[in-house]
């Protein structure tokens, strides 16, 4: 190789090497669900180990990595003392999402105000190469993105993402076999599920466009004060790539553009030994273990008093343990198989040889985590994607879906020895396990991976959907439509008018062949 080839190829190196050893990047994760940040914390905790600066805002900064920048956050969305999962779980979907749109403005407001996003935004010392934000319900922190000049990565922790989210790259959301985020419906929608399913996501997506995203956008331009910022939604049509913690094995099979990546799972390590006293405990249940949670957000001991005495009538006539994380000191009425516990390692919990069984309320880093140990489960959704959520797993043939108004002893009894005495619902988690586990790298290797694709190629705009660039009616052909009806309605148009010009000359000269052999007779 000539000197000169040396040359170039170093500087190409040296390059790539400031490109994306050394990127300084900005993580913006401030929901306060403890789930969502569970999905990506492992993401920042490697970008870090591969030598990036990595400066996070959250809420969790007891949990940061040591080679974290952190920027404590005190805004909450919401609180769990007074907010009733039950209530908002009774809701439609639609209302559901509404309600987000409401809430999601007045967290805005709460955000702007916050001692650490007032950092943010009156940094002046400071250039980011990236901005890693999820994508949920506090929109007006993409501000971010031009303040700081940076490429934007996207991630949702929330499966596939809702339509609007995917719009952010361009995704094609296919509405008439891809329920809407939360939407209680499988792939195979009948006609009015359909219907639904495509009016409430425009409804949506409609309000989210021309309310929801102007009213934060009034909040952005009176905190950032920069008369050269975009409107969100034009920001959020820039981003460069969209992280969804979805996979083919635990949603739908779905189009994506290259930009769309499915990271599901990233956050799942190895299973480790448990503590002593559970590994004894799992151990030695020659009958098996099963294992009840309701995830981070909701608490079991929240559950009705009936309820509770339901599982606890039904566990207590079991042969096989019980493990139940319950928030609280002492359980009324415990049976002397069920052990209680305020936190347990969930995924280590899983992959355990003797575990049977996982009930669950159906959150999608819960779901997954059984997908990985390929566990079978009996679910009763709360509120959100739960319930579709399960409706998968119950359509893939691993679990059971009790609805809320139906646990009761004698449907909880029955799930439960169907799940346990079926040898189905093992295979079917066994072979959707497989499927799960089963791709060409790591998911967490791949999310690092397009994450510094990204970086290297500054911004990655060949990626870019030109479906962006589309107004709605150019990207449903409805302009093309209307041209081919128009047309074709044209030609009908001169058709008819042929037509009756014929008939009428026919008749005419019928007329006056008519008339003059009447004129023939008299003469």
């Amino acid at each position: 190789m000539k000197i000169s080839e040396l040359a170039v190829a170093a500087v190409v190196a040296l390059c790539c090497a400031q490109t994306c050893a050394g990127a300084n990047i900005l993580a913006v994760f401030p929901h306060d669900g403890k789930s969502h940040w569970i999905v990506f914390r492992e993401l920042l905790a490697e970008l870090s180990r591969k030598g990036h600066r990595v400066t996070v805002l959250t809420r969790f900064v007891e949990e940061g990595h040591p080679g974290w920048d952190v920027i404590p956050l005190k805004a909450r969305m919401g609180s769990d003392d007074d907010f009733d999962f039950m209530q908002f779980g009774a809701l439609s979907s639609r209302e559901e999402f509404m309600i987000l749109f409401h809430v999601g403005t007045i967290f805005c407001h709460k955000l702007m105000d916050d001692e650490g996003v007032q950092k943010l935004i009156n940094m002046r010392e400071d250039k980011f190469d990236l901005l890693i934000i999820e994508a949920f319900f506090h929109d007006c922190l993409m501000a971010l993105a031009h303040k700081f000049r940076t490429p934007v990565v996207a991630a949702s922790a929330l499966g596939g993402g809702a339509s609007w989210v995917n719009d952010m790259v361009g995704n094609p959301y296919p509405l008439s076999y891809f329920p809407e985020k939360t939407f209680p419906y499988t792939s195979r929608m009948d006609f009015l599920e359909r219907a639904n399913n495509a009016f409430s996501s425009l409804a949506l997506r409609l309000h989210r466009q021309y309310v929801y995203l102007p009213a934060l956008d009034e909040i952005v331009r009176k905190h950032f004060r920069d008369p050269s910022m975009p409107p969100l939604a034009d920001l959020e049509r820039n981003t460069s790539l969209l992280l969804l913690n979805s996979h083919f094995s635990f949603d739908y099979p779905r189009p994506l553009v290259p930009n769309a990546v499915e990271v599901a799972g990233m956050h799942i390590k190895p299973p480790k030994k448990l503590p002593q006293d559970l590994q004894t405990f799992m151990d030695s249940a020659t009958n098996g273990v099963i294992f009840f949670s309701m995830g981070s957000g909701i608490k079991s001991a929240n559950l009705p008093k009936g309820m509770q005495s339901a599982f606890l009538s039904v566990f207590s006539k079991l042969k096989q343990k019980v493990l139940w994380k319950y928030e609280e000191d002492s359980l009324p009425n415990q049976p002397a198989n069920v052990r209680i516990g305020k936190w347990f390692p969930q995924s280590d919990i899983l992959a355990h040889k003797n575990l049977k069984l996982f009930i669950t309320h159906g959150g999608v880093m819960s779901m997954q985590e059984a997908l990985y140990s390929g566990v079978p489960l009996l679910g009763f959704p709360i509120f959100g994607d739960q319930e579709s959520n399960l409706l998968r797993a119950q359509s893939a043939g691993y679990a059971i879906m009790l609805a809320l108004n139906n646990i009761t002893e004698e449907s909880i009894g029955w799930a439960v020895n169907e799940l346990l005495t079926n040898p189905s619902y093992m295979q079917n988690a066994r072979k959707y396990s497989q499927l799960f586990h089963d791709r060409p790298e790591k998911p967490l290797d791949r999310a690092v991976y397009w994450v510094e694709y990204v970086l290297r190629h500054r911004g990655a705009r060949h990626l870019r959907s030109a479906a962006l660039d589309l107004a709605w009616h150019q990207y449903l052909l409805l302009d093309v439509i209307a041209f081919v009806v128009l047309c074709a309605l044209s030609v009908l148009v001169i058709v008819v008018i042929a037509v009756k010009l014929l008939i009428r000359t026919f008749f005419r000269k019928s007329d006056k062949v008519t008339k003059k052999k009447k004129n023939t007779k008299n003469e």
